[in-house]
This record gives structure tokens, sequence and C-alpha cells, in this order.
């Protein structure tokens, strides 16, 4: 037994606090409320006018073409958009019943890749005593099986549920003798156009008001305080101009990883989809702008007005502005708590704007958040454009490179696992090469988060700038740990592991902006993470991590509680709700990091080992999630409200769909990376046996945590072990480096060596 667990033996009791203090920082840490910019203050209006135009991009916005518009993305506030709902792009249809239901949600006609089914929306009918949806529940009963939970007309519900509340208070007041204060008459959710009648549906698929044209907007805003407008323009609907319209969304090469899944869709195929004519998408555009424009000259001074891209035309998906203007809406960007980045907003958080607009309450049912107004004295039409203009860039540039940069990574890492088998197992021939292949293929996904930094999506050739980047950053890892001073030992482990490991705690602290324009992140149309620490460049954070804790010269006590101050550093890094808000994560690295720091001290991994390293997990999970449960519903991060959908039974849909998410990464590029490392750790055991010291059974039983547990845990699945492999395999290899048989001294031969007798 060494010295460090001699003392955790003896001293076990203050070993027991000393667990139950980290804990209780760690928790307290991750409780902590995010970090947020100042929102304006905004009182309630009178009204508030929703106008949905599908298709609408940034580029459609110009002072000449749609003046209205351009001039209100500069007196007021504005945001670009994803309208990510079921898939990696959303037709008119989903988008409108989305808005509705503040929930991703789907439509009941099939999704070509023109969108073209999806837009042929009906008209409601009236039977004398008011609207009703053609076919609603074909349109509840399919959103039943797409495990999103989505209420379809939560958002009329929601306003009739205050019109109720306030009716209930005044009957109170009246029986109390107290001053009656009237009900708010306009309590309703009117429609405009045939899109905006499956938005402003009850979950009855009924229609408060409803009429095919702006010239009743008057009348329905005499009616009700929420008015949903749909112009009956999709931008960038080319109709019977439009070529290849019966091609389905998964012959594009952007199949979706799993209904619901939060993974950035793959390949584009940019050949399927012809590029529409300016001119056509001009009048489109223009027929959106003239609408707007009469929505602004009856709009109220009490009243708002909000437009926004509410889905794609056809695919692929692009972020979409949304433009807010109105009372008490100040020039500046937008932001909510669903995504808690300047400058994005999701399609749920409109629904929650509505709401919150006119003083209801958001019900659980809805996803979003109110939009919140980050004032800017320097906004203006041109520079909200332009910035959404190069948002829209970024995440196309990415989606172009990412399916490309997987299977890359997938065929490198492949041939990493043959060189690590080489190095440990193989002759001394090209044992130098297989290092150099380990190291390289190691420092590849590093360079894939490095490469955020530079805006590379803006070079006039985007993939090669991408790809150079790339490059570059493996080159001048796979120097910097062959150097002379830093090749040798466990050297080049510490040179790309720290470089990892600092570049994504930086990228942290710093607002979480590098992976995002990188396939090592999600690309903010996703609609998936927009801040934060995603599955992908976690995997790399955890096994850097592990291989820091196991491979640092520890001396001392240091190799005690040095281990513990990088774990709860990371894991703090990876779950509080101001950094990494990664619930998988936490419940990952907490797990693995324990079972490393287990190993590392002599302690031998039992079954209740394990046992009590996932209780800790757990603990440090639930515990978190609770306390941000507590917090007010729009400070809420992705894990208070998972804590809140278990308390109110709805958790059941959230774990089926990452479960579909993550079953359906299997077969993808990473797949192949993941069982070459397990064929490779086969090899490897059965010719070798290499884990002789504690520092490598801590690495070895840390990185198979991350990689198992990760898969298990997150929706990225396989993914995650193939991102872990690729950091950690080549880099343990290298960390053990080729066995050197001593030279046994020769055995003396007993007749030679017996004397003998002179005669």
């Amino acid at each position: 037994m060494t010295w460090e667990a001699g003392v955790l033996v003896r001293r076990g009791g203050a070993w027991v606090r000393g667990c139950a203090a980290v804990l209780a920082v760690v928790c307290a840490v991750l409780a902590a409320p995010p970090a947020v910019a100042a929102a304006a203050e905004e009182d309630e209006a009178a009204g508030i006018i929703v106008v949905g135009v599908p298709g609408l991009a940034w580029t459609d916005l110009d002072a000449s073409v749609t003046p209205n518009m351009w001039a209100m993305a500069g007196a007021g506030a504005s945001a670009s958009m994803s309208v990510r709902t079921i898939g990696s792009w959303t037709c008119p249809e989903a988008g409108w019943l989305s808005l509705g239901a503040g929930e991703r949600a789907g439509g009941a006609a099939p999704r070509d890749a023109q969108c073209a089914a999806q837009s042929r929306l009906p008209a409601p009918v009236e039977d004398g005593e008011g609207w009703s949806v053609q076919d609603w529940q074909a349109l509840v009963d399919a959103n039943e099986s797409f495990n999103y939970g989505a209420r379809l007309g939560s958002l009329a519900d929601a306003v009739a549920a205050m019109a109720a509340e306030q009716e209930a208070a005044a009957l109170e007041a009246e029986h109390a003798g107290e001053p009656v204060v009237a009900p708010d008459p306009g309590a309703c959710v009117a429609g405009i156009g045939d899109g905006a009648a499956l938005a402003a549906a009850d979950t009855a698929g009924r229609i408060s008001f409803w009429a095919p044209d702006l010239g009743s907007l008057g009348a329905a805003m005499s009616t009700c305080d929420v008015v949903v407008v749909d112009p009956g323009v999709i931008v960038g609907d080319t109709a019977d101009e439009a070529p290849d319209t019966g091609t389905d969304y998964d012959q594009l090469g952007q199949d979706d990883v799993g209904v619901g899944s939060d993974e950035p869709s793959g390949a584009l195929d940019d050949g399927e989809i012809e590029p529409e004519a300016a001119s056509v998408r001009e009048r489109a555009a223009a027929e959106a702008d003239a609408a707007v424009g009469e929505v602004q000259a009856a709009l109220p001074e009490d009243w708002r007005l909000l437009v926004a891209g509410v889905a794609d035309a056809s695919a692929p998906s692009a972020l979409h502005p949304v433009l807010y203007s109105g009372a008490g809406v100040e020039p500046g960007e937008l932001t909510s708590a669903t995504t808690g980045r300047d400058g994005y907003v999701q399609l749920v958080d409109v629904t929650a704007t509505a709401l919150g607009a006119i003083g209801a309450d958001v019900p659980a049912t809805v996803a979003g958040a109110p939009i919140q107004v980050l004032p800017n004295g320097d906004h203006s039409s041109a520079s909200a454009v332009a910035r959404g203009i190069d948002e829209t860039d970024a995440s196309q540039s990415v989606i172009a490179v990412s399916f490309v940069f997987y299977s890359v990574l997938s065929a490198l890492g492949v041939l990493g696992v043959a060189a690590a088998v080489w190095l440990l197992c193989g002759s001394d021939r090209f044992r130098g090469l297989a290092r150099t292949v380990c190291l390289a293929v190691a420092a590849m996904p590093v360079a894939g988060v490095a490469a955020g930094i530079p805006h590379w999506w803006r070079a006039e050739e985007p993939t090669l700038a991408f790809w150079g980047l790339i490059a570059g950053g493996m080159a001048v890892l796979t120097v910097a740990a062959s150097l002379p001073w830093t090749r040798h030992g466990a050297r080049p482990v510490l040179v790309i592991a720290g470089t990892a490991a600092l570049l994504i705690a930086v990228d942290q602290v710093s607002g979480a902006t590098w992976p995002l324009h990188t396939p090592m992140g999600y690309t903010a149309q996703a609609g998936a993470r927009f801040t934060g620490l995603g599955n992908y460049a976690f995997s790399i954070f955890a096994a850097a991590v592990i291989l820091l804790v196991a491979f640092l010269p520890w001396k001392g006590r240091a190799r005690v509680w040095g281990p513990v101050a990088i774990g709860v550093c990371a894991v703090v890094i990876v779950g509080a709700p101001n950094l990494g808000r990664d619930m998988g994560g936490t419940l990952t690295l907490v797990a693995a990091g324990i079972l490393c720091c287990w190993k590392l001290w002599g302690r031998r991994l039992t079954v209740k080992a394990v046992i009590l390293a996932g209780g800790i997990a757990f603990a440090v999970f639930a515990i978190g999630g609770f306390l941000d449960y507590l917090r007010p519903q729009e400070d809420q991060t992705h894990l208070g409200r998972f804590v809140g959908s278990v308390l109110d039974g709805t958790a059941a849909n959230i774990l089926i769909r990452k479960a579909d998410a993550a079953i359906g990464t299997i077969g993808r590029p990473l797949t192949w990376l993941s069982l070459a490392a397990l064929i490779g750790a086969v090899v490897i055991w059965r010719r070798r046996a290499p884990i002789r010291t504690d520092e490598v059974g801590a690495a070895v039983i840390g990185l198979t945590a991350v990689a198992v547990l990760g898969a298990v845990v997150n929706d990225s699945g396989i993914a995650v072990t193939g991102f872990t492999t690729a950091l950690g395999f080549g880099l343990l290899a290298v960390a053990v480096g080729p066995r050197t048989e001593r030279a046994q001294p020769a055995t003396p031969d007993p007749v030679a060596a017996a004397p003998t007798s002179g005669n």
C-alpha cells in the first residue's frame, strides 16, 4: 500500500469530511445563478402583434426592398432565431404549430425538401359559433409520437387561463366588498391568415377570432390582446419553379441523428437544391414588408410588434431574423434564458414573449422564455443586419464542413489506434512514426476547438481556411509534444491534454464562443446549446482532465489534494449554470474522476467503489439540479427545467427522446473509431497487459468511465466514446511507452564453472 493510501485508511473520517465539504462547494457553485447581461425592465403592453414570415432571412432585409423591416431593425431590438423543431429544418406547418404550443412541434403533412406539402395550409372552418382548425386531431396525434410533449394550443389556453384568474379575482373582491378590477375583455388570441390559425387555436383547435387578411386587423385588435398574423407569404417559396419538389429530406445527406436529437446534422449536399432566382425572393420579401408596414400603421402606441421568420422555406435550415419594437422596447439586441447568449433566441421564446407582454403566466408546457431586450445606444439597422448575416454564414459554414470533419477524424482515429497497438506491441521498427501518428491524431480535436478563435467562415474559401487551421493546429501540437524537453515519459501527454483542458476552460470562462463556430460544438441554428459546453467538447475536456490527474508528477500530500482540486474545478466548469451547463457531463465527470483518483491512490476498484462513485455523482447532479429548479423559471438552466419535468411527470418524454438520439448515433462515422478502440484495447491487453502502475490504471479506468458512462447519459451516444478515444487512446499509449526487455545476466555453466584439479 502506498503512503497516500495509508493516510486515507488511517484518516478515513477526515477524508469523508473533506469529501462532504468538497461536495457542498461543488453543489453551491452549480446552484449559482447564471451570469447574464443586464436587460431592460419592460412594463406590460396593452397588446402584441406577432407577424410570422416563413423563410425570411437576414439577407432579405434591405433599405430599398424591405424599407419597413429595415427601419424596424434599427428602431427596435433584434436577434437571430433558431427555428429548429422536429428534424433538421422546419417547414411552415411545423413552425406555426410550434408558435402556438411554445414547444417543438411537427406537422402532419409529409416534410419534403421544398416544404411543398407543409406549405399548403387549409383555412379554418366557421361553424356559426366560431372558427376551428381542420383536422386538428390529426395534428395532435402526429405530435404525440415526437416525444417532445408539445401541447398544441398552449398559447391560447394560457391567455384564457389569465382571463379565468382575473374573473375569479373579481368575484372574490366583490364578495369581500373590496374594489373590483374588471377582467381584461381582450384576453384571447386572434389569428389573421391560414398559418396564424394554427398558432392562435386552443388545445381543442378552436379560435377566438380569425380573419383571412389584414383588412380585419382593427377588429382583431379590438377583440384580442394577442394577434398572430400570417401575411400569406413564404420568402423563397418558388412554387412551380422549385426544382425537385418530390425529394424526401432523408435523401439530402442531412439525416437527423434521431427524432428530437440535439446532434448537429451531417453533410450537406448542395447540389440537391438549386439556388432560387433573386427576383422571385425579392418579390416575396417586398410583399411581406408591405404587410409589416400595414401592421405598423395600425399599431397603437401602447402595443408591441414582433416580426419573425417562423420557419424555413426549404432545406437546409438557417437562422432567421426577429425584430421587436413598440411600447417599452429600446433599440438593442435580444436574448432569452433558453439561449443564454446575446443576440440569439429560439422560436419557442416567441410564445413566452407574447404571454409576458400582456402579463400572462408562462405555463410549464411552454419550453421557451420571454425575450429580453439588451439596450445598445450604437444599435442600427446596418449593424443588426450585418451581424445577423455573419451569424448565419458561420452556422452554414460549420454545417458544410462538419460531416467531413467527423469522417476524417474517424479515419485518422482508426489509424491512430493501429499506431498505438504497434507502439506498445510491435517491433522497434517504425515506432517513432507510430508515436508521431498517436500525437497528431490526439491533436486533431484540440485543433478543432482552437479553430473557432479566428473567424474562418469570413474567408473567401471558408472550407479551405478551416482545414488549414486544423492542419496547422495538429502540426503545432505534434511538434510541441516532440521537442527534446517534452518528448520523454508522460510529458507529451501533459502538453496536448493540458492544451485541450486550458483551451476549453478559457473558452467557458470567456463566453463559450469557440466551439460554437466549429464542428466541436453545436451551430446556433441547431437549437441545442447556444452557450455552455457541448457533448463533443465535453468529451475532449473530460479525457484531458483524466490524463492530467493521472500523469501529473504529484509528490507527497499533493497526490491526494492535487487531483481533488483539479476535479472540483473541472466539475464546476462543466456544470455551473454560468459556465458549462452540462448536466450529463457533470454526472459523467464526477463518477469518472472519483474512480480515477481511487485507483491513483492505490485502492482496489471494487463494486462498492463503483457504487460509491455513482452515488456521489448522482448526489451532485440531484442537489445542483434541485437548487437550480428553486430559482425563478426565467433564470433556470436546462438542469433545473429537467428537475421540474421530473416533478411534473414529463421527464419520460425527455429520456425517451435522448435515448432515441443516442441510439441514432450508432453507425455514424465515430462508431468505427469506437469499435477500433475496443479491438485495439483487447489486442494490447492480450499481448502486453500494460497496466503496471497506479497512474496507468487510473488513466485507463477514468477514460473508460468517460467513454462508457458519457455515451449512456448523453444524447450524443457513441460520439462521446469516439471523441474520448480520439484524444485519449494514443496519448495513453505514448505515456505507457514501448516495452523494453532488460538484458538478463548470463547463467554460468555449472560444468565450466567447476574447479578443476591440477595434475
